[in-house]
């Protein structure tokens, strides 16, 4: 194979390679011994069919490995001859003309360097977020409590349903006036504390008594009835002292749900607060460090928050018709700053990592996706179903390691601690984002 100039413009790299018939040749005729010896033919004991009639039979299809063999042989000596040590994209080829046997094949293989820098001190000066929670917080998140958590007792006889109680029923299906055992099923809900008129089914539970009937005719299914029967109610107690409440919910006394309700809400802030930590370090981070990037990584990332953006406005248009819908090369110029700044970040942050051997190991990962769905029971099958998709996993892996790195770095730097309510945080969040915008 011969080598033209290899040409650098930044950190792309290119370089023209000619590959011979006769290498070609010699490749595919040590391919075709390889295949004849386990190579099956009728007549022939396995491995003896003539050379000749196996060629015949595969040449068209070692054709293809041979030459992605040259090939990537051809892409190591590139690599190797550019003296490049990290790659940015892996090295890619195209032809220069169809391929035609018997004559010189040329091709152009390309590839990206990843950029070079140095990790500066983690010297930086930002402010450290400190929860600050005030009894009217407590007080509020208690109110809260109560209403979206009441304690239930079972209902006494004659007493009719209200919203927030819990209802549990059996639902006879009827299709087309027959009865099917196998669409009838038993069930439990909790009524919403306000029902709208848009909740024809819980309507009809209001004012009902245990044992009572009533039909619902399926809006869905044409034909399809249930006649509900009214198995048991737990009502919702009103007016419960804050002390009974308390231990009713399973709490020792008000003191230990208060202090519960406490580390919530500390919990709430220092989530809010990473936001705040993150958006402070990437600021510094963009501001100290300056240095190329690999367009292709940059154009890969352009791409995708482009098509994020047309997905988003496109979401807003149908919501409002007069929200304008950018021209790609609007996009192009308006998310210029913004994708260099976040393919630098990434660079950044990355190495940081692989310096200060910052990891997200495949237990960190299940047992995030645990805590997911520990949050969020009835969405488990959901969250299975998603992280099943390697791209999923992958973006996950990102965003932990990103927060370790983050959290590092916030260790290591010169903090100013602030105490802030969640409401004071919320409102710095919001001033945030408007300026991002």
């Amino acid at each position: 194979m011969e080598f033209e100039k290899l040409n650098r413009e930044g950190l792309h790299y290119e370089c023209g390679v000619v590959l011979s018939p006769e290498e070609i040749e010699n490749s595919i005729e040590e391919r075709v011994k390889q295949r004849a010896k386990t190579y099956k033919m009728q007549g022939f004991r396995t491995g003896h069919a003539p050379l000749n009639i196996v060629r015949q039979n595969v040449e068209r299809y070692v054709i293809s490995d041979v030459l992605e063999d040259l090939i990537s042989k051809a892409c190591g000596e590139i690599v190797k001859e550019s003296g490049v040590k990290d790659l940015a994209t892996k090295p890619t080829y195209r032809f220069k003309e169809n391929f035609a046997k018997g004559k010189n094949v040329a091709i152009t293989v390309y590839f990206d360097a990843a950029p070079s820098f140095e990790i500066k001190p983690y010297d930086f000066e930002v402010e450290k977020v400190v929860p600050e929670i005030t009894d009217d917080d407590i007080a509020k998140a208690e109110k809260l409590l109560i209403t979206n958590a009441p304690v239930r007792e079972d209902a006494e006889d004659g007493y009719e349903i209200q919203p927030g109680d819990e209802v549990s029923f059996y639902a006879t299906c009827y299709q087309n006036g027959m009865v099917s055992k196998k669409d009838s099923f038993s069930n439990t809900v909790v009524l919403p504390s306000t029902i709208t008129e848009d909740m024809d089914l819980y309507q009809l539970f209001i004012g009902k008594k245990d044992g009572d009937t009533f039909e619902y005719d399926e809006p869905k299914s044409a034909g399809t009835k249930y006649k509900i029967q009214i198995t048991q109610i737990r009502k919702v107690v009103q007016g419960l002292p804050l002390e009974e409440y308390a231990t009713k919910r399973g709490f020792k006394d008000l003191q230990e749900m208060r202090d519960v309700i406490k580390q919530k809400l500390e919990e709430d802030i220092n989530e809010g607060a990473y936001l705040y930590h993150k958006a402070q370090i990437l600021e510094k981070l963009v501001d100290e460090y300056k240095f190329e990037l690999p367009k292709a990584i940059v154009e890969q990332e352009m791409r995708f928050t482009i098509s994020q953006m047309k997905k988003e406005q496109q979401s807003l248009k149908e919501q409002n018709p007069e929200t304008k819908i950018e021209s790609e090369e609007e996009l192009r110029e308006n998310l210029k700053d913004v994708v260099n700044q976040r393919c630098m970040v990434g660079y950044i942050l990355n190495k940081i990592a692989v310096i200060e051997k910052i990891t997200v190991t495949d237990e960190d990962l299940r047992r995030a996706i645990y805590a997911e769905i520990q949050k969020s029971p009835s969405d488990a099958s959901r969250i299975v179903e998603y992280y099943k998709r390697k791209d999923s996993i992958a973006y996950k892996k990102a965003e932990m390691l990103e927060r370790r790195v983050i959290e590092f770095l916030m260790s290591k730097a010169k903090c100013k601690e602030v105490s802030k309510t969640k409401e004071e945080l919320k409102t710095m969040l919001d001033n945030m984002l408007e300026m991002e915008i």
